[in-house]
């Protein structure tokens, strides 16, 4: 830190008497209760800052499709960026989530609504050998049995795919892959943003995104044919 420690002494001193750290011959070290101090920090340092960096897209969507257990933890999302289309490409975020998609070898996802190309890159993906699990909603599922039903059918006898259905309404759509979490919210007009994503990486990202597909994974039945 490069303070002196004379001007810090009264700091040391407190922590000191709170057990949170302890001379050593080096200095000072956190004791275990300094660690987890530590740690308790770090995670409300990052909660507080994504909720201020994204500010405008919290306040704006409807969060209900995030379980309270994982909204106290976004702060596992700080590695991430707000990917938003133009006017000269509207389509940027489906163009970079169908790219993603397509080079992933695992796949975790839930969908309320119908992107175009998703379906393509699924396969895609699933003819490369990508594990894939994907929810889709009951009205998405009869779309695509209608839309793609061959290609689904095909789909399903492959062992690396796996589909089900959920029936209760989903005001979120997002995916999980070896690298990225993508996730797009409805608006608070109950619209679907098809503009802006919110793109996450890193493992406590990825983490944070398999349980949330995990809680819906728990509501679904599985579908073995059409």
């Amino acid at each position: 830190m490069r303070i002196r420690n004379t001007t810090i002494l009264h700091a040391i001193k407190e922590m000191i008497s709170s057990d949170l750290i302890a001379k050593s011959e080096k200095g000072y070290k956190l004791t275990n209760l300094g660690r987890m101090e530590a740690c308790r920090i770090d995670d409300s340092i990052d909660f507080v800052l994504i909720m201020e960096r994204y500010s405008d897209f919290w306040l704006t969507h409807d969060l209900s499709a995030i379980p309270e257990t994982l909204l106290v933890r976004i702060g596992m999302l700080s590695e991430s960026e707000i990917l938003e289309g133009d006017p000269s490409a509207i389509l940027k975020t489906q163009e970079f989530f169908i790219s993603e998609l397509k080079n992933s070898t695992m796949i975790q996802g839930l969908s309320p609504i119908i992107i175009p190309g998703y379906a393509e890159a699924i396969a895609s993906a699933v003819i490369n050998g990508a594990e894939v699990d994907l929810i889709l909603t009951e009205q998405i599922i009869n779309i695509v049995i209608k839309d793609y039903h061959d290609v689904l059918q095909q789909l399903l006898r492959v062992e690396n795919f796996r589909l089900y259905s959920i029936e209760a309404e989903v005001a979120a759509a997002f995916t999980i892959t070896n690298s990225l979490l993508s996730l797009g919210l409805f608006r608070i007009d109950g619209g679907y943003d098809v503009g802006r994503d919110l793109n996450c990486v890193g493992k406590n990202a990825i983490a944070w995104g398999k349980e949330l597909f995990s809680h819906y994974l728990s509501k679904s039945n599985r579908i073995d044919s059409i």
